[in-house]
């Protein structure tokens, strides 16, 4: 079962299922199968803060809602 980046637990590592086409999340390597720690969601619709591998970025709630995860095991 997946569910969208923006509403699962922060905190918890996850696997992404599937992204948009957006060339500017391969860039930054995310990617399906690529496995990212929510860290943090910002208050009012805000950003995701998200870890990969060595580094943190943040995803707008827009696109975080389009990329689907599960949990990893």
């Amino acid at each position: 079962m997946s569910d969208n980046l923006y509403h699962v637990e922060k905190g918890k590592e996850y696997i992404v299922v599937d992204t948009p086409d957006l060339k500017l999340l391969s860039s930054m390597g995310v990617f399906e199968g690529v496995k990212i720690r929510k860290e943090n969601i910002y208050k009012f619709g805000g950003p995701v803060s998200v870890s990969l591998a060595t580094r943190k970025i943040a995803i707008g709630k827009e696109v975080a809602e389009k990329i689907l995860v599960k949990e990893a095991v």
